[in-house]
Protein backbone atom coordinates (compact mmCIF):
# COMPACT_ATOMS: atom_id res chain seq x y z
CA UNK A 1 0.00 0.00 0.00
CA UNK A 2 3.12 2.64 0.90
CA UNK A 3 4.50 1.65 -2.30
CA UNK A 4 1.45 2.43 -4.66
CA UNK A 5 0.41 5.67 -2.51
CA UNK A 6 3.76 6.64 -1.28
CA UNK A 7 2.58 10.48 -0.59
CA UNK A 8 -0.42 9.53 1.81
CA UNK A 9 0.03 8.91 5.39
CA UNK A 10 -0.91 5.88 7.22
CA UNK A 11 -3.30 8.42 9.33
CA UNK A 12 -4.45 10.04 6.50
CA UNK A 13 -5.44 5.89 4.73
CA UNK A 14 -7.44 5.83 8.14
CA UNK A 15 -9.18 9.14 7.38
CA UNK A 16 -10.08 8.36 4.03
CA UNK A 17 -11.26 4.76 5.30
CA UNK A 18 -13.57 6.09 7.95
CA UNK A 19 -14.65 8.63 5.59
CA UNK A 20 -16.14 6.32 3.57
CA UNK A 21 -17.40 3.86 5.98
CA UNK A 22 -20.04 6.52 7.34
CA UNK A 23 -20.61 7.66 3.75
CA UNK A 24 -22.17 4.12 3.14
CA UNK A 25 -23.86 4.47 6.41
CA UNK A 26 -26.20 7.19 5.42
CA UNK A 27 -29.65 6.88 6.42
CA UNK A 28 -31.62 6.26 3.38
CA UNK A 29 -31.30 7.28 -0.55
CA UNK A 30 -30.92 11.00 -1.68
CA UNK A 31 -34.13 11.77 -3.26
CA UNK A 32 -34.27 13.38 -6.61
CA UNK A 33 -37.41 15.41 -7.62
CA UNK A 34 -38.48 15.11 -10.80
CA UNK A 35 -37.98 17.84 -13.10
CA UNK A 36 -41.88 18.49 -15.05
CA UNK A 37 -42.33 19.77 -18.22
CA UNK A 38 -45.31 21.64 -18.27
CA UNK A 39 -46.59 24.62 -20.17
CA UNK A 40 -45.99 27.69 -18.33
CA UNK A 41 -49.68 29.43 -16.72
CA UNK A 42 -50.60 32.42 -15.97
CA UNK A 43 -52.48 33.09 -12.50
CA UNK A 44 -54.03 36.08 -14.18
CA UNK A 45 -57.35 36.66 -15.60
CA UNK A 46 -57.38 38.45 -18.52
CA UNK A 47 -59.25 42.14 -18.09
CA UNK A 48 -61.50 41.81 -20.96
CA UNK A 49 -63.35 38.81 -19.25
CA UNK A 50 -64.18 40.89 -16.32
CA UNK A 51 -65.84 43.74 -18.78
CA UNK A 52 -63.76 46.04 -18.35
CA UNK A 53 -63.25 45.68 -14.53
CA UNK A 54 -59.99 44.78 -12.01
CA UNK A 55 -58.34 41.73 -13.17
CA UNK A 56 -58.91 38.87 -10.55
CA UNK A 57 -56.36 36.31 -10.08
CA UNK A 58 -57.12 32.35 -9.55
CA UNK A 59 -57.00 32.63 -5.78
CA UNK A 60 -59.45 35.05 -5.49
CA UNK A 61 -61.71 33.67 -8.64
CA UNK A 62 -64.59 34.96 -7.30
CA UNK A 63 -63.90 39.47 -7.67
CA UNK A 64 -64.35 38.89 -10.70
CA UNK A 65 -67.89 38.68 -10.87
CA UNK A 66 -68.15 42.17 -9.64
CA UNK A 67 -70.83 41.06 -7.14
CA UNK A 68 -70.06 42.62 -3.47
CA UNK A 69 -73.23 39.60 -1.84
CA UNK A 70 -71.18 37.22 -3.61
CA UNK A 71 -67.61 38.07 -2.43
CA UNK A 72 -69.13 38.46 0.96
CA UNK A 73 -70.81 34.92 1.24
CA UNK A 74 -67.10 33.11 -0.04
CA UNK A 75 -65.01 35.14 3.09
CA UNK A 76 -67.94 34.07 5.00
CA UNK A 77 -67.28 30.65 4.37
CA UNK A 78 -63.35 30.91 4.57
CA UNK A 79 -63.41 32.57 7.65
CA UNK A 80 -66.32 29.81 9.02
CA UNK A 81 -65.04 26.73 7.60
CA UNK A 82 -64.12 24.18 10.42
CA UNK A 83 -61.98 22.19 7.50
CA UNK A 84 -60.43 25.07 6.44
CA UNK A 85 -59.20 26.06 9.75
CA UNK A 86 -58.08 22.81 10.73
CA UNK A 87 -55.80 22.58 7.32
CA UNK A 88 -54.60 25.52 8.69
CA UNK A 89 -53.73 24.36 12.35
CA UNK A 90 -51.43 21.47 10.66
CA UNK A 91 -49.80 23.61 8.29
CA UNK A 92 -49.03 25.73 11.39
CA UNK A 93 -47.68 22.45 13.19
CA UNK A 94 -46.04 21.26 10.63
CA UNK A 95 -43.59 24.18 10.21
CA UNK A 96 -43.16 24.36 13.87
CA UNK A 97 -41.53 20.93 13.36
CA UNK A 98 -39.71 21.61 10.61
CA UNK A 99 -38.10 24.31 12.56
CA UNK A 100 -37.26 22.11 15.45
CA UNK A 101 -35.52 19.82 12.58
CA UNK A 102 -33.60 22.02 10.82
CA UNK A 103 -32.62 23.84 14.59
CA UNK A 104 -31.48 20.10 15.62
CA UNK A 105 -28.88 20.59 12.44
CA UNK A 106 -26.94 23.74 14.27
CA UNK A 107 -24.82 23.78 17.66
CA UNK A 108 -27.30 24.68 20.88
CA UNK A 109 -25.86 26.80 23.70
CA UNK A 110 -26.94 27.18 27.34
CA UNK A 111 -26.45 29.46 30.58
CA UNK A 112 -26.89 27.71 34.09
CA UNK A 113 -26.93 30.78 36.42
CA UNK A 114 -27.03 29.50 40.12
CA UNK A 115 -26.80 31.94 43.88
CA UNK A 116 -26.19 29.58 47.24
CA UNK A 117 -26.29 31.40 50.36
CA UNK A 118 -25.63 29.37 53.96
CA UNK A 119 -24.82 30.07 57.47
CA UNK A 120 -22.87 27.61 59.79
CA UNK A 121 -23.62 26.88 62.94
CA UNK A 122 -21.70 27.68 66.16
CA UNK A 123 -23.34 24.50 67.81
CA UNK A 124 -22.41 21.92 65.97
CA UNK A 125 -18.24 19.79 66.29
CA UNK A 126 -17.63 21.78 62.91
CA UNK A 127 -18.78 25.40 63.57
CA UNK A 128 -16.86 24.94 67.19
CA UNK A 129 -13.77 23.92 65.73
CA UNK A 130 -13.79 26.81 62.58
CA UNK A 131 -15.06 28.81 64.93
CA UNK A 132 -11.52 29.21 65.80
CA UNK A 133 -9.39 29.72 62.72
CA UNK A 134 -9.11 33.87 62.23
CA UNK A 135 -10.48 33.72 58.72
CA UNK A 136 -13.56 31.48 59.21
CA UNK A 137 -16.76 33.22 57.94
CA UNK A 138 -19.95 32.17 59.42
CA UNK A 139 -21.97 33.47 56.48
CA UNK A 140 -21.45 32.05 52.87
CA UNK A 141 -22.25 33.28 49.35
CA UNK A 142 -21.90 31.55 46.47
CA UNK A 143 -22.85 32.36 42.60
CA UNK A 144 -22.34 29.85 39.48
CA UNK A 145 -22.51 31.08 35.65
CA UNK A 146 -21.84 28.35 33.63
CA UNK A 147 -22.08 28.48 29.78
CA UNK A 148 -22.93 25.06 27.43
CA UNK A 149 -23.01 24.25 24.27
CA UNK A 150 -23.42 21.17 22.30
CA UNK A 151 -23.85 19.74 18.37
CA UNK A 152 -25.12 16.74 17.64
CA UNK A 153 -22.39 15.19 14.96
CA UNK A 154 -24.91 14.19 11.97
CA UNK A 155 -22.41 11.38 10.90
CA UNK A 156 -25.28 8.97 9.65
CA UNK A 157 -27.08 12.06 7.31
CA UNK A 158 -30.23 11.58 9.66
CA UNK A 159 -30.77 14.95 10.83
CA UNK A 160 -30.75 16.12 7.17
CA UNK A 161 -32.78 13.25 6.14
CA UNK A 162 -35.30 14.14 8.82
CA UNK A 163 -34.97 18.33 7.96
CA UNK A 164 -36.29 17.16 4.49
CA UNK A 165 -38.57 15.22 4.96
CA UNK A 166 -40.07 17.65 7.68
CA UNK A 167 -39.85 20.72 4.83
CA UNK A 168 -41.74 17.99 2.68
CA UNK A 169 -44.43 18.19 4.97
CA UNK A 170 -44.96 21.32 5.30
CA UNK A 171 -45.53 21.72 1.42
CA UNK A 172 -48.22 18.63 1.39
CA UNK A 173 -49.81 20.58 4.23
CA UNK A 174 -49.83 23.71 2.43
CA UNK A 175 -51.13 22.33 -0.92
CA UNK A 176 -53.79 20.23 1.05
CA UNK A 177 -55.22 23.93 2.85
CA UNK A 178 -55.09 25.15 -0.55
CA UNK A 179 -57.20 22.74 -2.03
CA UNK A 180 -59.50 22.63 0.77
CA UNK A 181 -60.12 26.40 0.32
CA UNK A 182 -60.82 26.17 -2.88
CA UNK A 183 -63.33 23.41 -2.54
CA UNK A 184 -65.05 25.40 0.19
CA UNK A 185 -64.89 28.91 -1.77
CA UNK A 186 -66.54 26.84 -5.07
CA UNK A 187 -68.82 25.34 -2.91
CA UNK A 188 -70.18 28.57 -1.69
CA UNK A 189 -70.09 30.09 -4.71
CA UNK A 190 -72.11 27.28 -6.67
CA UNK A 191 -75.14 27.57 -4.23
CA UNK A 192 -74.78 31.39 -4.33
CA UNK A 193 -74.95 31.13 -8.47
CA UNK A 194 -77.52 28.82 -8.00
CA UNK A 195 -79.45 30.59 -6.03
CA UNK A 196 -79.19 33.64 -8.50
CA UNK A 197 -80.19 31.51 -11.24
CA UNK A 198 -83.26 30.04 -9.97
CA UNK A 199 -84.24 34.11 -9.06
CA UNK A 200 -83.69 35.35 -12.72
CA UNK A 201 -85.81 32.20 -14.11
CA UNK A 202 -88.61 33.27 -11.15
CA UNK A 203 -87.95 36.91 -12.67
CA UNK A 204 -88.73 35.81 -16.36
CA UNK A 205 -91.74 33.43 -15.74
CA UNK A 206 -92.73 36.23 -13.72
CA UNK A 207 -92.86 38.74 -16.66
CA UNK A 208 -94.64 36.28 -18.95
CA UNK A 209 -97.37 35.81 -17.07
CA UNK A 210 -97.92 39.33 -16.71
CA UNK A 211 -97.11 40.09 -20.74
CA UNK A 212 -99.58 37.15 -21.51
CA UNK A 213 -102.33 38.77 -18.82
CA UNK A 214 -101.80 42.15 -20.72
CA UNK A 215 -102.43 40.78 -24.23
CA UNK A 216 -105.16 39.08 -22.87
CA UNK A 217 -106.75 42.45 -21.52
CA UNK A 218 -106.69 43.59 -24.72
CA UNK A 219 -108.39 40.97 -26.93
CA UNK A 220 -110.91 41.35 -24.00
CA UNK A 221 -111.09 45.26 -24.80
CA UNK A 222 -111.51 44.34 -28.37
CA UNK A 223 -114.18 41.80 -28.19
CA UNK A 224 -115.79 44.54 -25.85
CA UNK A 225 -115.30 46.40 -28.42
CA UNK A 226 -116.64 44.42 -31.25
CA UNK A 227 -113.81 44.99 -32.99
CA UNK A 228 -112.71 40.70 -31.99
CA UNK A 229 -114.71 37.66 -31.37
CA UNK A 230 -114.50 35.62 -28.51
CA UNK A 231 -112.49 32.99 -30.24
CA UNK A 232 -109.71 35.19 -30.19
CA UNK A 233 -109.23 35.48 -26.56
CA UNK A 234 -109.96 31.87 -25.88
CA UNK A 235 -107.36 29.52 -24.88
CA UNK A 236 -106.44 26.30 -26.04
CA UNK A 237 -108.79 24.15 -23.60
CA UNK A 238 -111.79 26.29 -24.03
CA UNK A 239 -111.90 25.07 -28.06
CA UNK A 240 -112.13 21.77 -26.88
Amino acid sequence: MSRIYPFISRAGMTGILVTLLLEGCSVGPKYRAPTPALAPFHNQVSASVNNGAAPATLDQWWLGFNDPKLVTIVRRALDQNLDLAATLARVNQSRAAAAGARARLYPTGELDASATAERQSLQGNLGTIASTVPTFRRNIHEYTIGPAASWEIDLAGGLRHNAAGARDEVQAAEAESLGTRIIVAADAADAYLQIRGYQARLAIAQNQIATDQHLLQLVQNRVAAGAATRREGATPCSLE
